[in-house]
């Protein structure tokens, strides 16, 4: 009875480890980010951000300029003019600042909110691609790049869809 139990325990062991030492599962990474970054369309959704954020920073340096420029003027005006004048500009004052804030937040709300957008976008064209590629390859599992500890360079395929995605997406 002992002496059945060991073969039947190792021919199960046995099983077990030519069904695993022969299974051709592929997997390969990807660095999402080196994508965006590197393809014609990333690049075009990353100037275009960037220009909006550039310009929307401009604009609000300026009024801070302006901002810090009134409250210099009040400052000097303090002993000059009277005690309730300036208790008056400088409730308008801070209702400039509340209202230079949330127009700021807005602005950056808006901002995230147009960043996700095309971002959604942008891999809703992807995806299809590297589905295709993934098919036509016979891959089974792609991980992001960022969450694989140590690779193979073989196993990036970034460059490869790179590639590719440059030339169906224009």
């Amino acid at each position: 009875m002992n002496f059945i139990k060991k073969i039947s325990t190792m021919f199960i062991v046995l099983i077990i480890f030519i069904s695993s030492s022969n299974s051709e599962e592929q997997i390969v990474y990807l660095d999402l980010d080196n994508v965006v970054t590197n393809t014609k369309a990333g690049k075009l959704i990353l100037s275009k951000l960037e220009k909006t954020k550039n310009s929307a920073l401009l604009k609000f340096e300026k009024k801070e300029k302006d901002l810090k420029k009134i409250e210099e003027e009040i400052k000097k005006q303090k002993n000059v003019i009277s005690e309730d004048e300036f208790k008056k500009r400088l409730i308008e004052f801070r209702k400039e600042i509340s209202k230079f804030r949330q127009d700021k937040k807005k602005v950056v709300d808006e901002f995230n909110k147009k960043k996700q957008i095309e971002f959604s976008e942008f891999f809703k064209k992807v995806t299809p691609i590297i589905e295709q590629y993934v098919s036509e390859k016979k891959i089974d599992i792609v991980l992001d790049k960022k969450n694989v500890f140590v690779a193979s360079k073989k196993k990036d395929i970034t460059q490869e869809i790179i590639n590719i995605i440059d030339s169906k997406i224009k």
